[in-house]
């Protein structure tokens, strides 16, 4: 896992867990931290499995797209 990878999975998770924790409180005046500690590891598992699939199609493009000589 490399930096911005780790970054991305951490900020959607914290986005996710503060999000989580305001909603809680205004619709029930409880948070219930199991659910939003679970919230917050999903959103980091599914924001790395966006960024590989990113990354690897990416490279993927790259590798397939034909050498474009430029000509004068």
């Amino acid at each position: 896992m490399d930096r911005r990878e780790a970054l991305e999975a951490g900020g959607a998770a914290l986005a996710c867990m503060v999000a989580a924790t305001g909603t809680f409180y205004a619709v029930a005046g409880v948070v219930d931290w199991a659910l939003v500690l679970g919230i917050g590891v999903s959103a980091a598992i599914a924001a790395a499995a966006n960024y590989r699939a990113r990354v690897g199609h990416a490279e993927q493009v790259a590798d397939e797209a034909p050498a474009s000589p430029i000509e004068d």
